[in-house]
């Protein structure tokens, strides 16, 4: 808790010398109220002093409903702010008046509110900074627009100017060499393991190509090394002082941007577990597709990455399969491996007999392969197969 916070909570129980256990989501905590409450009823309350005990004042003189903290804040009678009060009184938030004021515009002017909504709440709840920069963030990594698609709007505005910009430009070479295989050796011997290696070095390239842990080489080298990344140029193209970019191309150029800090402010490295998520644009056997990748697993005491438990979700869109996820659970250095496709059946009996070959090269790497399954999306009235969304890690169990 912080002083001016303001958040919803129900009063439990009432207590003398006026203090309440309250809730506040699924907290419970003893406070000292400044006026009397009504026990079951639920109230919007400001943070008044963290010293000691929290001191708690009550917004408006009466039990909270949608618009009684809109009068209160004297927050004007429009959509975004009418939902913003409507779900802070159904969600653990707690925002200062600043930020309600800030939040509103922000709901206002999103064309999706409960994106914009779960956007303000995962800004909350993870403590991130209140800035529009990282709404925005999570707001286009929150968007069902394919990477692919906002990076080909990006190198279409940027082809077709007319007065060329040498950084647009740079940008342009390397969106098309982006997600390409990179020449193999070796290809004629064991297709299978190859196949395997080629894939990896493909999805690592294209790591270093997008830029997606730029921010990472900074600190740990000191600058940035070796070829440039798409993330690096989008920086410099957007951060030049006093250029003149074409608005098309900078509006294609921020979102491409935004996507990318997005994804990276949904991974998560708190605790035990540490989660990874991000979308690449790839290139597998001669066809272009987008890579969606997921990646949780858990530190040991000296603070290094378990290699014996983790899971892997990867989510495909390919020329023949169509909608894949193929989900990696790696518990004890014992692999478990689920492949979800509307065609499982057929891909099990083509699949099977590569089976034994990837038991083979599991154990070179100490790695025991327990079972492969085949499944189709659970869900049979929506066919698409929805993306894994990060989770944060809550309690003391984690489930790998």
């Amino acid at each position: 808790m912080r002083s001016g916070q303001i958040f919803f909570a129900h009063v439990h129980r009432i207590f003398p010398n006026q203090h309440a256990e309250i809730q506040l989501g699924t907290h419970k905590l003893i406070a000292r109220l400044e006026a009397p409450l009504e026990s079951g009823k639920g109230y919007f309350l400001q943070v008044e002093s963290v010293e000691g005990e929290p001191q708690l004042k009550l917004i408006g003189s009466k039990q909270a409903d949608q618009f009684s903290l809109m009068r209160q804040l004297s927050l004007p009678n429009e959509k975004g702010y009418r939902a913003l009060t409507e779900f802070f009184t159904k969600e653990s938030l707690s925002l200062t008046r600043e930020q309600i004021q800030q939040a509103g515009q922000w709901v206002g002017k999103a064309s999706d509110k409960k994106l914009a909504l779960d956007a303000i709440k995962l800004m909350n709840t993870r403590d991130m900074p209140f800035t529009e920069s990282i709404f925005k963030s999570l707001l286009v990594a929150g968007n069902k627009q394919p990477l692919t698609e906002i990076i080909s709007t990006l190198h279409t505005t940027l082809a077709l100017e007319k007065d060329p910009d040498p950084t647009g430009q740079r940008i342009v070479a390397l969106i098309d060499e982006l997600g390409k295989e990179p020449s193999q050796k070796g290809a004629n011997a064991e297709p299978f393991a190859f196949q395997g290696k080629a894939a990896m070095a493909n999805i690592k390239h294209a790591i270093h190509q997008m830029g997606l842990f730029y921010e990472h080489t900074i600190i740990r080298d000191g600058e940035a090394t070796g070829t440039e990344s798409l993330k690096a140029l989008l920086i410099q193209y957007l951060g030049r002082p006093g250029a003149n970019i074409n608005p098309t191309s900078r509006q294609a150029a921020e979102q491409l941007l935004h996507r990318m800090n997005g994804q990276q402010l949904l991974s998560i490295d708190t605790g035990p577990v540490q989660q990874i998520f991000f979308d690449l644009p790839i290139e597998l056997n001669g066809s272009r597709t987008e890579l969606s990748f997921q990646w949780e697993g858990k530190r040991r005491e000296d603070g290094k990455i378990d290699p014996g438990y983790c899971r892997v979700i990867f989510y495909l869109d390919m020329q023949n399969l169509n909608q894949t996820v193929v989900d990696v659970k790696i518990q004890n250095r014992i692999t478990n491996i689920t492949v979800i496709n509307m065609n499982s059946p057929e891909i099990k009996a083509f699949a099977t007999m590569f089976i034994p070959t990837l038991k083979e090269k599991l154990k070179e790497h100490d790695y025991e392969l327990s079972a492969v399954h085949f499944k189709q999306p659970v869900s049979q009235k929506n066919k698409q197969l929805q993306k894994f969304s990060p989770r944060p890690y809550s309690g003391v169990d984690i489930q790998i």
